[in-house]
């Protein structure tokens, strides 16, 4: 069974309901506290085309050399830093990652109408044509049976979390990555950014798509057919004004979700282009 597709209507209850249907379908019902609740993970993006690729897997860093790219943003980055220093090398991944340096980490969140903010955010402006997306993950699912003695996402100070972002040291030396498939990865919110928008990853291996890996495909393992907890919810293009509105009624733009003069510059520039026309 592959990855499932379902279809909004254009209307912000239909997305929720969606949104709501697949939840109860992947809902953990053994789960007696906060903690053990296996929440979805949320991704928007401005095409229903778009597979899930990494930036640095993408056509247009095929030359890209990672370990020159997380040297020179760590050399370079250090004199721009603000109060809080990276204490490691998974922070400043992660700080390359969410200010858009290419890397091997995808981009997800927390909350559904954050991803569908950034599903919509760059339609208008760009005069897209194509119908958007929200992808809905389960982490746990992602995760399960990857790494012996991990249960869930996993945490970046973990042993297992040096199979997929190795020392500075040992990556000059020539020692790569040792896995393929991607790995659901909770960060610690080092940035404003990170916290405001309910940020989390998944951290890629050698593989480039996650929707074209077995498990995104279904495909059996060991006999039995696994079952596949990562669905697409597609946004249909004409709706992107309307659910646009709707989100930035309800407080999810950039003003929010980029705390900082530039967010706040550019909710306003959406602001005005939009309701003055």
């Amino acid at each position: 069974m592959r990855y499932q597709v379902l279809h909004c209507n254009g209307k912000l209850d239909s997305f929720l309901k969606l949104v709501g249907k697949v939840r109860d379908e992947w809902s953990n019902t053994k789960a007696v506290c906060v903690g053990q609740e296996e929440e979805p993970r949320y991704r928007g993006q401005a095409d229903a085309s778009w597979g899930l690729v990494p930036k640095i897997y993408r056509p247009e860093f095929a030359n890209a050399d990672e370990r020159e790219l997380r040297h020179e943003f760590q050399s370079a980055g250090l004199q721009l830093l603000g109060t809080s220093t990276p204490k490691d090398r998974w922070d400043w991944y992660f700080l390359m990652q969410h200010y858009g340096a290419p890397t091997r980490l995808l981009d997800w969140t927390t909350n559904p109408l954050v991803a569908l903010f950034f599903a919509l955010e760059h339609h208008l402006e760009k005069q897209l044509t194509c119908d958007a997306a929200v992808w809905i993950l389960d982490p746990w699912w992602l995760n399960k049976g990857q790494l012996r003695g991990v249960d869930g996402p996993l945490l970046p100070e973990w042993e297992e979390a040096g199979l997929f972002l190795p020392d500075l040291e040992e990556a000059f030396t020539g020692k790569g990555l040792r896995r393929a498939l991607p790995v659901a990865i909770e960060p610690p919110h080092v940035d404003r950014r990170l916290s405001s928008q309910g940020a989390r990853f998944i951290v890629f291996g050698k593989t480039k798509d996650l929707t074209k890996t077995s498990l995104a495909r279904g495909v059996r393992a060991k006999k039995k057919l696994r079952e596949v907890r990562l669905c697409q919810l597609t946004i249909p293009a004409k709706a992107v004004g309307r659910l646009l509105k709707a989100t930035d009624q309800l407080g999810f733009n950039r003003a929010v979700l980029f705390p900082d003069l530039g967010g706040l510059a550019a909710h306003m520039s959406y602001r005005w282009r939009t309701y003055a026309n």
